[in-house]
C-alpha cells in the first residue's frame, strides 16, 4: 500500500486487523445508531 500512495493511487482497504489501522494514518469508521441505521467518521490517527 505505501507504494501505491507513492504511485498517487488511493487504496481503500476494510480490516478488522489492529495493526492495520495502526499504520493507515486516516480512517472512515462506521458505527450503529440505537435505531438501527449508521453513521460514518473520518479519523485522523
Amino acid at each position: 500500500m505505501a507504494t501505491g500512495k507513492a504511485l498517487g493511487r488511493r487504496v481503500g482497504v476494510i480490516s478488522h486487523v489492529q495493526e492495520m489501522h495502526e499504520r493507515i494514518p486516516m480512517q472512515i469508521q462506521v458505527a450503529p445508531w440505537d435505531n438501527g441505521t449508521s453513521h460514518a467518521r473520518l479519523v485522523s490517527q
